[in-house]
């Protein structure tokens, strides 16, 4: 909230008052702001304590700094009611005195700050082991229909103490990237939390469905991959130790087994593969020449960069649903950044044999055309993209007539037109997750990256998932 910053500007206020004569107005003035500094301190530092009784392993370090914020803030109030005359305002001593005090006060209320934030952390952090573990779950338990909804009851309730909890937690952030990630491991908790339900009773009514099963389990890991997601941004950036990777999912196939085995990297989070940020550093490394004259560090640099902006470009053209118009501009554009390139390189060289201190005319024109190559890949690609989703936006209505297919042959109980149906789903979204990765490539800012990243990954699990539960109904289909 607000109030610890009002609270600072208070105790900061004392000392902005000019070393001037004081009239009997501004004297009882800053007998208030004494009495106000205290008075908000007491509140504040009570709150402290309150959070110091919940949680034993600050109660000895938080008294400590809520002790030292209220004897500073009591140091404040007895200074500020000093008494001022016609001719003289506060001693030079007791101005010394004032603000040692109101540095003490501030010092403290920024330990009682943090160590308030470290119970905020502690409790996300163990929000984890909150979410149920497909193998040891308290639903898992259950043997009717009323510890169900006990069991559920008191999960849901965890559920808004965590969303209460990220919400505070998204608040507080700067980054634009971490905001994003945290939204979207909110999405998936909400849209999870509805799934479980669903999940959990065709559990509970057909106990020996291996596929209802599997679709609650892959809820489950659904969940924690969130939770994960949610201590990577709360820990600022570390992940736990290595494991299977995003990247290691199918468009089709269980899905259980990968979720449940999948374990965060780095670039699971932060992934820099897109080719819109590859080329704005390749070019802004290519107009540093003005300034570098193409040394051989920067001309070696320039090569490797080039590399990575051509190896993300096959995303595009590997694609079976580029076409082939596009993939051939994409190609030939990347000739001719390499033709631009090793001209900047060869005139780079020729200065550096000169030992010219300046850029030439050459070097200006070189850097213009390799830019201008440059970004007529970066518009070749973000066309490619935007029509691959736009095909996909026209499709729109075919989507929901597979979905509905798929929905009737379950109830029907019809499993060869089921496969039939799902064997075109999973077709359907690989290519979703195509286009996603390919609007990952051109997104220009942080949040979109984010969004068009989740959403890909999202989709690798929620494909199998909806096939997983389409099984499962066309087993049951009178459920």
């Amino acid at each position: 909230s607000s109030s610890p910053f009002c609270l600072l500007k208070m105790i900061t206020a004392p000392n902005n008052i000019k070393e001037k004569q004081q009239k009997d107005k501004s004297s009882r003035a800053i007998i208030r702001v004494g009495q106000s500094v205290n008075l908000a301190v007491e509140r504040f530092v009570t709150v402290g304590e309150t959070i110091a009784d919940d949680n034993p392993e600050i109660k000895v370090d938080m008294y400590e700094a809520c002790k030292e914020a209220r004897a500073a803030s009591t140091a404040i109030e007895k200074l500020c009611e000093l008494q001022y005359n016609g001719q003289q305002g506060m001693k030079s001593s007791d101005k010394a005195s004032l603000i040692r005090a109101a540095k003490c006060l501030l010092s403290s209320i920024t330990r009682v700050l943090l160590l308030a934030d470290t119970v905020v952390v502690k409790q996300l952090l163990l929000f984890k082991d909150k979410i149920p573990h497909p193998c040891s779950s308290r639903l898992d338990g259950v043997n009717n229909f009323t510890e169900f909804v006990k069991a559920f009851s008191h999960f849901g309730t965890e559920m808004v103490e965590l969303a209460s909890s990220t919400n505070d937690r998204f608040n507080e952030q700067r980054e634009e990237r971490r905001r994003a990630q945290m939204t979207a491991a909110r999405l998936i908790l909400e849209r999870s939390a509805m799934m479980l339900l669903t999940s959990s009773k065709m559990c509970l009514r057909h106990n020996e469905c291996s596929r209802g099963r599997e679709n609650r389990d892959t809820v489950f890991c659904q969940m924690r991959r969130a939770i994960d997601l949610i201590h990577f941004v709360v820990k600022d950036s570390v992940v736990l130790p290595s494991g299977q990777s995003l990247n290691d999912g199918r468009a089709n196939g269980n899905s259980a087994p990968y979720i449940s085995n999948w374990k965060p990297k780095d670039d699971d989070y932060d992934s820099p593969h897109s080719i819109y940020f590859a080329v704005k550093r390749f070019q802004d490394l290519v107009e540093s020449t003005r300034v570098t004259m193409m040394g051989s560090y920067y001309r070696d640099k320039l090569t490797e960069v080039l590399e990575n902006v051509i190896e993300r470009t096959q995303d595009f053209t590997d694609s079976a649903y580029t076409c082939h118009e596009h993939r051939e501009n994409i190609l030939l554009l990347c000739d001719r950044i390499k033709l631009e390139l090793n001209h900047l390189l060869r005139v780079g060289v020729s200065l550096d044999q000169k030992d010219s201190a300046s850029p030439s005319p050459d070097l200006e024109s070189a850097v213009a055309a390799t830019v201008k190559a440059t970004t007529d890949l970066r518009n070749q690609l973000r066309k490619t993209g935007l029509d691959q989703a736009a095909d996909l936006l026209r499709g729109t209505t075919e989507d929901t007539d597979l979905l509905s297919a798929m929905k009737s042959a379950s109830c029907a109980g019809d499993s060869g037109r089921l496969d039939e149906f799902c064997d075109r789903f999973s077709e359907h979204a690989e290519h979703l997750q195509e286009v996603c990765k390919l609007l990952r490539h051109i997104s220009p800012t942080e949040t979109l990256h984010v969004a068009a990243r989740y959403t890909e990954v999202n989709l690798r699990i929620y494909g199998p998932q909806i096939i997983t539960a389409a099984t499962a109904l066309c087993l049951h289909p009178s459920s």
